[in-house]
């Protein structure tokens, strides 16, 4: 027996040195579509499980998406960057969607892959698949870079501890996002010694502006006869939540949160909830405040014009996107739950009028009921009607499944029409998929393994149900015994294709002979995806028929199972949102 093979036996190794990287950034999973070349970070954690080491579990899943979606939706929900295992560059092109959309969303996260070097030409045989298809001309590192922060490959074990942490260190700075590493199976096994210095990672800082810049802006909220605070992407956590909601009862001033917003952003009961679209208060309003807003107006020219705009956001200018126009005059860039404190002093140390507060709290508090009211209006009517459709769906949803549910969001066609009839009182509410469709059910898992507590739905459109990695889902969800509700809304068709094929060509032949291409879905029962799992399966057809299964299909998720109900919904249902 060679030296070189004794050496794939010794410990610690490469292996070791990256799970104790990860012991010491904080790492609570490791999440993993796996290759063949993580032998070392394998014995590395069975080496943690004999010996009770405390350190981060490992997720083995089925689906490079999921994986990525699992770990995007987790330290959103927690705000602790977490890994993902891939293999080689064929699992990290599986997984560049979901990946380039946490470039996007500006979540941290360390991405891993790997790749051989000997070719066999040593004693250490990696196996042939590396020389026939599997290698990288450059590296798997050159894949990553137009999809993450940063890319870079380890060249050996001796910086292999350090690359890990410094790679976890940059995703969490701002911009954050994404980083990637690719290691080779021959580094991973080399012989590793141990750092002197090995401590928990420190967290990234938090920063936030100069104290007359927030004094200045403070000013502005103050003199304002018409403000508004059009949210987008507080995120999923409670101390900027509350913080905004400080502010703007404070201040008296109104909340619109964007069409494009991934969370919940106010409580939809506060009577300073002014909905989701911001263009019909363009002409009233002298001073926005765009909080975590990426593009506040469409067309990006559509803009109040004479108010002041302020961005407040972590990072307001995106390098991720190719065109972005905030027309803001000022900026207030950091931490935005402290931002948003330090707003809310300011403006009460300067004196804000009560009487003015008060008068806008009263024009809003009486739109905002005539919106509930026209809301209610619609979902009473749906009920009387056997065609399902969203008003009817989100009341029986309200009504059958836990107050407290979180819901995610994947659909198109009935996307505003469940923002507008959905309910939230708390940022762990609503969320949306990220862009790029087949995230969905990735992402669901990830909030119910943040939030094992909830009762977690993940509503989705018959076409988009089918790019999601359906089956890996729910044979994870049963593994781990993270049990999710999965609606489909079925409208039997790609509507989305339609809607812009008739838009663009209202003439068309198309739209005369109702003969389309790429538009029509038929014969698929999406429900029976769940007796995979012996799940709970049911295809609801009118109306009438909703309650029943939905109350089913909690009874089976509140007693660990998975549920797909597939819903037929041939009408999109009303499109009503706030004004």
């Amino acid at each position: 027996m060679t030296s070189d093979i004794l050496r794939t036996t010794n410990y610690p190794d490469g292996g070791e040195a990256v799970l104790e990287a990860f012991r010491n950034i904080g790492i609570d999973y490791i999440i993993s579509s796996p290759g063949s070349e993580w032998p070392s970070l394998w014995e590395a954690l069975a080496r943690q499980k004999r010996n009770e080491t405390d350190g981060p579990i490992y997720l083995d899943c089925g689906h490079e998406i999921l994986a990525v979606t699992m770990a995007a939706a987790y330290t959103q929900i927690t705000g602790r960057i977490q890994v993902v295992v891939l293999h080689a560059g064929a699992g990290l092109l599986q997984g560049a969607m979901a990946i380039n959309a946490c470039r996007a969303m500006e979540i941290p996260m360390l991405i891993m892959s790997g790749e051989a070097l000997g070719f066999g030409e040593t004693s250490f045989d990696p196996g042939s698949q590396w020389y026939r298809n599997l290698s990288v001309v450059g590296g798997n590192q050159r894949l990553a870079e137009p999809i993450t922060k940063w890319a870079q490959q380890v060249p050996n074990s001796a910086t292999l501890y350090q690359s890990v942490v410094r790679a976890a260190e940059l995703a969490q700075r701002q911009p954050k996002g994404p980083t990637y590493l690719c290691v080779s199976m021959e580094t991973l096994l080399e012989d590793w010694k141990n750092p002197p210095h090995r401590t928990a990672v420190a967290a990234s800082p938090k920063v936030q502006p100069l104290e007359a810049d927030i004094e200045s802006v403070a000013k502005l909220i103050v003199e304002a006869k018409s403000p508004i605070i059009y949210v987008e992407n507080l995120g999923a956590h409670n101390e900027a939540f509350e913080a905004l909601q400080e502010l703007a009862i404070g201040a008296g001033i109104p909340v619109v949160e964007g069409q494009g917003a991934f969370f919940g952003n106010f409580p939809k009961s506060n009577p300073l909830y002014a909905g989701q679209d911001v263009r019909p208060f363009l002409d009233e309003i002298d001073l926005c405040l765009l909080v975590e807003c990426r593009a506040p107006w469409y067309p990006p020219s559509n803009t109040p014009k004479g108010a002041t705009v302020v961005s407040v956001a972590e990072n307001s200018l995106k390098n991720h996107m190719v065109y972005q126009t905030m027309y803001a005059d000022r900026y207030l860039e950091g931490d935005v739950a402290s931002i948003l404190k330090l707003l809310s002093q300011s403006v009460q140390r300067a004196g804000l009028q009560t009487r003015a507060k008060e008068q806008r709290t009263r024009l809003w508090a009486d739109r905002h009921r005539s919106n509930l009211e026209v809301l209610a209006a619609a979902e009473a009517e749906a009920e009387q009607s056997e065609i399902i459709s969203v008003p009817a769906l989100a009341k029986a949803m309200r009504e059958c499944l836990p107050q407290e549910s979180a819901y995610v969001d994947e659909t198109i066609m009935h996307s505003n029409a469940l923002r507008a009839h959905l309910n939230w009182r708390d940022p762990q509410t609503f969320f949306r998929a990220p862009s790029g469709l087949g995230q969905g059910v990735g992402y669901a898992l990830g909030v119910k393994l943040a939030l094992r507590e909830r009762f977690v739905v993940f509503l989705v459109g018959d076409g988009t149900f089918m790019y999601n990695p359906i089956i890996p889902a729910l044979a994870f969800a049963e593994e781990h015994k993270l049990p999710v509700l999965v609606i489909v809304l079925n409208n039997s068709k790609y509507s989305a294709m339609q809607y812009f094929h008739d838009r663009f060509y209202p003439s068309g032949v198309s739209m005369m002979d109702q003969s389309y291409f790429g538009v029509n879905i038929t014969g698929s029962k999406y429900e029976e995806a769940a007796n995979l799992v012996d799940g709970y399966s049911k295809r609801v057809l009118v109306t009438s028929e909703l309650r029943d299964a939905l109350l089913e299909a909690k009874r089976y998720v509140l007693g660990g199972k998975c549920a797909v109900l597939n819903i037929e919904m041939p009408e999109l249902g009303s499109a009503q949102t706030l004004r």
